[in-house]
């Protein structure tokens, strides 16, 4: 039972390639439980010594603000498990399926949700016979993605054939496992799902006309529409698929799917984000506000449901 005087740590920051990002989701959500009340203490995340530190805190509970890569992805609430100390969002199996690309995109696909075709390849196999695999295969532009990286990082867009084996390069820097795509070249939104139930739909119109880091973490560099200005048939659809893959990856807390349509206007999930951003300029509070749930209130939600044995 969580109570105002339960001792709650806020992880944040970490390894990662988001970790400033996640800096900033920390401090947001830590000044927002404080505000209602809550014993609530910020930690840096140090994956060397992260229980030595969570037991100095007498910590009961950890609201985890992590992004990317031993945060996101089942590693954390692996350690948490194994400490016995409850914490917000999706358990480890549920984190790790959702933050690698190529595995979610197996399992939804299985599921019957409608992913843009894609193919993984890995760079033990040769960027030159990764190339010629990708010429046979797709049509361009082609999308190329790291496996388990957030916020856009390391995603190429291969608008020519000629640019192909340079973007290749580039990408398997970041990591030896890509996701090849067909693109998409319809408007992005953005579903976010808490505790099983899709918020309001969001249309994202980035000025620059790619949602890309700049875009994504500057403020004014995108316009978001919330509730989205489309058909009600296509925003409950979009509703609908984000409640299966929440239901389908066994999600918990709130999780944001960013989807896309196609030249026919036909909607496809590009991932799924199982610790969205809780900054001043991240969508699921958008989401929220436009269904009557004020930040306060929406990172308690959270912090309500943690708990334990998520595996």
């Amino acid at each position: 039972m969580i109570t105002k005087n339960s001792k709650i740590v806020v992880l944040m920051g970490g390894p990662s390639t988001e970790a400033e990002i996640s800096k900033k989701t920390g401090k947001a959500v830590a000044d927002a439980l404080l505000s209602l009340g809550y014993n609530v203490t910020p930690c840096e995340y140090i994956p060397d010594h992260v229980v030595e530190d969570l037991k100095r805190l007498s910590s009961e509970v950890v609201f985890i603000a992590l992004h990317g890569k031993y945060g996101e992805d089942g590693t954390i609430q692996s350690v948490l498990e194994l400490a016995k100390i409850p914490y917000t969002g999706s358990g480890v199996t549920s984190s790790a399926i959702t933050m690698d690309k190529i595995v979610s995109s197996r399992i939804f696909k299985q599921a019957g949700l409608p992913m843009s075709k894609s193919q993984a390849y890995y760079l033990s196999e040769g960027i030159d016979a990764v190339e010629k695999e990708i010429l046979n295969e797709f049509s361009f532009p082609v999308v190329l993605k790291p496996a388990c990286e957030g916020s856009t990082i390391g995603i190429e867009i291969v608008r020519e054939k000629e640019n192909l084996h340079e973007a290749l390069q580039r990408v398997f820097q970041v990591e030896p496992r890509i996701l090849a795509e067909s693109y998409l070249a319809g408007d992005e939104f953005t579903v976010s799902v808490l505790d099983g139930h899709a918020l309001p739909v969001i249309q994202i119109c980035p000025h620059s006309g790619q949602y890309d880091f700049h875009s994504k973490y500057t403020k004014g560099a995108t316009d978001y529409i919330v509730p989205a200005n489309i058909p009600a048939e296509l925003s409950g659809l979009m509703g609908s698929i984000a409640e299966k893959g929440y239901k389908v990856a066994e999600c918990a807390g709130v999780v944001r799917f960013d989807f896309k349509l196609d030249s026919e206007g036909r909607p496809f999930i590009l991932e799924a984000n199982s610790i969205p951003g809780m900054t001043a300029t991240s969508l699921v509070p958008k989401a929220a506000a436009a269904a009557g749930i004020d930040f306060p209130e929406l990172c308690e939600k959270i912090l309500l449901e943690a708990g334990l044995n998520k595996v």
